[in-house]
């Protein structure tokens, strides 16, 4: 399991894994909307060196702007 750099949220989910097997991941916070892929930087993926000027309380998530859903992939 993943914890969420930004909320340190455990509910963190597998959004999409890249194309090439094993080249990347790209992980989805459900609770503050975060993404980020395994790729990069500590700094970015680990929650103990994110940057706390960009934290957020998920307690305060109610307080923030909504976030339209995203759409669903079209059929090609």
């Amino acid at each position: 399991m993943t914890t969420c750099p930004r909320c340190d949220s455990n509910e963190t989910k597998v959004l999409c894994e890249s194309p090439v097997k094993g080249c990347w991941i790209m992980y989805s916070c459900p609770v503050c909307t975060f993404t980020w892929r395994s790729t990069e930087p500590e700094a970015i993926t680990n929650p103990e060196m994110y940057n706390p000027r960009f934290k957020v309380d998920p307690s305060d998530m109610g307080k923030y702007q909504i976030h339209p859903p995203i759409a669903q992939k079209r059929k090609s």
